[in-house]
């Protein structure tokens, strides 16, 4: 029997010939582990270890520019900020991820004795924890428990008229249990890790890499630049890739914990959800790191202030750089998510009888906060229609605010209206991509388009997943 939080309990006496051949097995064999999900297991680690590389890269060349730089103060400064982006959200995720293994244990334990590891394995965990690299030794136990799933499959005659079909042993139902569970807490461990990581990172490479090509701004002409602005580019295109697959990945996974669902995502919903996401997220990280890249036309080393600095001007008047601005501007738009996430009563960090944790749904709604500073997330099963149209109208007004005056302040920085027309239009355009993308998926491509009128409550639980 599957439990509220997806868990499973085992019977050890049972058997396979006890099963019920005329209704569905606990775990849809439609819906589970297969091809597609090794196929996303996958790219995630594919994407995990590229992820790892090009934060090395990224923080060895910044450390190589500072040191060949005049302005090796300055650049040191941009150095230390981008390695605590990369290390603090990853002991972040690595702690939660050590948490969550043993709720899970601690859950399944009574009930289920194959979930009860031996000191080694617990040991190679926790060591892989230690050296930050918790999310691989997940990739591995969901393909574990994947495949012990499917060697527990067994086409079963049913008696009538000499049909057969497929059914899992109880063991099998145990396996497939574990493995969604474990497929579940990893797609939120990448998503958290990719918007409190990726998404502040992709936004200070942008910063930088307008910083580093303004003149009069910084002095660090030097043979590194053109190396650096090539990783930082790299780093760019690869983290709204990496953020953009995290939150199909996740919502994809969270469609295959309901029990009762059996219809899988089309490659063609995928790419267009794939391609929904990283449309809204480029779009919001382009307008936010040009807004935060805004600086006064003497330059940000007049008389010796920095961007973080609130200064008087020769004509009286007080500067406040938009790196202060754009920091408030976010932090306004994180506590009005937050608080709006809150209001819609999430139930997701509850135990299995139902009883609240509010300090652990509070830490939830906050990163659900940060998450919707960049894109949309549906986390209450109910009809969204209004809830979307509500974000994707702010998050329109605020990026066009942000990138119209990005556009006015720096006319004289950058003379040629070409440059600050495509920035402006790219703004626009991608947000309008994304709008089509969302029509045409719950148009076309999701798998319970015919009833997305209706109000029953598998249409309802369908709009929770994507």
């Amino acid at each position: 029997m599957i439990t509220s939080r997806g868990y499973i309990e085992y019977n050890p006496h049972s058997t396979l010939s006890q099963m019920s051949l005329r209704e569905p097995p606990p775990v849809p064999l439609r819906g589970s582990y297969g091809l597609m999900g090794a196929a996303g297991v996958f790219i995630n680690m594919i994407f995990f270890i590229i992820n790892i590389v090009s934060d090395c890269v990224l923080a060895y060349v910044l450390w190589q520019q500072a040191e060949l730089s005049p302005e090796t103060h300055e650049l040191l400064t941009w150095f230390i900020i981008a390695l605590s982006i990369i290390i603090i959200p990853t002991i972040l995720t690595n702690i939660l991820s050590l948490v969550w293994y043993y709720e899970n244990k601690q859950c399944l334990a009574d009930t289920c004795v194959l979930q009860k590891m031996t000191k080694w394995q617990t040991a190679v965990r926790i060591i892989m924890h230690l050296l930050l690299l918790g999310q691989i030794i997940r990739y591995v136990d969901i393909v574990r428990y994947g495949t012990k799933m499917k060697r527990q499959t067994r086409r079963v005659e049913t008696g009538e008229y000499g049909r057969s079909a497929l059914r899992r042993s109880p063991k099998g139902e145990l396996y497939a249990a574990l493995q969604r569970v474990m497929s579940r807490d990893t797609a939120m461990l990448d998503m958290i890790h990719s918007f409190l990581q990726d998404a502040p990172q992709l936004v200070f490479q942008i910063f930088l890499l307008y910083h580093s090509h303004s003149p009069g701004v910084l002095n660090i002409s030097n043979d590194f630049t053109s190396i650096t602005t090539t990783v930082q580019v790299w780093k760019v295109v690869l983290g709204v890739l990496g953020i953009s697959w995290s939150v199909v990945w996740y919502q994809d996974e969270l469609r295959r914990v309901v029990s009762d669902w059996d219809q899988p995502l089309s490659c063609c919903g995928i790419t267009t959800c794939v391609i929904w996401r990283v449309a809204m997220v480029t779009s919001r990280i382009l307008a936010i790191g040009s807004f935060t890249a805004i600086h006064p036309v003497d330059g940000v080393h007049a008389d010796h202030h920095t961007i973080f600095t609130i200064y008087m001007r020769e004509d009286g008047t007080v500067y406040i750089p938009f790196t202060i601005i754009s920091t408030c501007v976010l932090l306004a738009h994180w506590l009005i998510m937050t608080a709006w996430i809150h209001a819609q009563g999430t139930n997701f960090c509850s135990r299995d009888d139902n009883t609240k944790r509010p300090v652990l749904e509070l830490l939830y709604n906050c990163v659900m906060g940060v998450v919707h500073i960049f894109t949309y997330i549906n986390i209450k099963e109910a009809p969204s229609r209004r809830r979307m149209a509500f974000y994707y109208i702010l998050c329109l007004v605020e990026s066009t605010t942000m990138i119209s005056v990005w556009c006015v302040e720096m006319e004289s920085q950058y003379t040629g209206v070409w440059f600050r027309a495509i920035i402006v239009f790219s703004v626009e355009m991608l947000w309008l991509l994304s709008m089509c993308c969302i029509v045409g998926y719950y148009a076309f491509l999701h798998p319970d388009k015919d009833n997305n009128g209706g109000g029953n409550d598998k249409t309802q639980t369908s709009r929770l997943q994507l």
